[in-house]
């Protein structure tokens, strides 16, 4: 892939084919279609986080939107009420370096709980169960790599990638959340 678009919809989009609504947005923008992952936000783009780490042969910058008003409890049965509102987690990995497909995987998972660790923190609940949210309906992780450089063979909690993609979660999330 070689174009990354998060792009801001208002509170009330609603699609029932998502996919092709974007695609002809990006038709309509003149944008390339192919090689590209795209995700949606309410979130004001202005309130996107952006964050870099850096030890001496990696570089990570991660880019990353939140809201949660559609917060939800991926353990708990869901009960749907009220239409989902928006309000999703947006991340995006831009890593230096070299990833197997281990690395890449354990990525995710070390984005992942270090987001339902935030979550917990900032007292998230899902409000149809009223237990802590472990994400929303909606959210995206994309983990792109330069696969130049220095070689990562794993992106576990104990490897130093893990971390630092854990630690920009997590202070993204509390500086997108922490003064709701």
């Amino acid at each position: 892939m070689d174009t990354y678009y998060n792009r801001y919809v208002d509170k009330d989009y609603r699609s029932d084919e998502p996919k092709q609504e974007f695609t002809e947005f990006l038709k309509r923008k003149e944008l390339k279609i192919d090689e590209i992952v795209g995700f949606m936000t309410a979130v004001p783009l202005h309130h996107r986080i952006i964050l870099t780490w850096r030890d001496d042969s990696t570089t990570v910058t991660s880019v990353i939107t939140a809201g949660v008003g559609n917060a939800v409890d991926i353990t708990r049965k869901q009960i749907f009420g009220d239409p989902i509102k928006p309000g999703t987690i947006n991340m995006f990995f831009f890593i230096e370096g070299t990833l197997t497909e281990s690395a890449f995987l354990q990525t995710f998972i070390s984005a992942t709980e270090a987001k339902v660790k935030a979550l917990m923190e900032l007292g998230v609940k899902d409000p149809n169960t009223h237990t802590s949210a472990t994400g929303t309906s909606t959210d995206s992780i994309c983990v792109a790599a330069s696969q130049k450089g220095t070689m990562h063979t794993y992106g576990g909690s104990i490897t130093p990638l893990g971390r630092a993609v854990a630690q920009l979660v997590y202070t993204s999330l509390w500086k997108a959340l922490g003064e709701r």
